[in-house]
């Protein structure tokens, strides 16, 4: 079970990540600017400041996913 962090729950509302490049990859299904589902993008503005941290760790982990897909041969 996961402890609730009240430090993240106290921050005012996280930002969007949203870095105005807004085109979806087809093949991963996420958009190539944010790295966000279109899920993800869609219910930000209804998210708690922990869901949005749970985003944002996925984010970082598709971006390196990404980075190291784009290295290979």
């Amino acid at each position: 079970m996961r402890r609730k962090n009240p430090k993240i729950k106290n921050l005012p509302d996280l930002p969007s990540p949203c870095t105005g490049i807004c085109s979806m990859d087809t093949q991963n299904l996420f958009c190539r600017g944010c790295f966000r589902t279109r899920n993800e993008i869609g219910g930000w503005v209804l998210m708690t400041n922990v869901e949005k941290m749970d985003v944002l760790k996925e984010i970082r982990q598709r971006r390196r996913e990404s980075r190291l897909s784009e290295k290979l041969p």
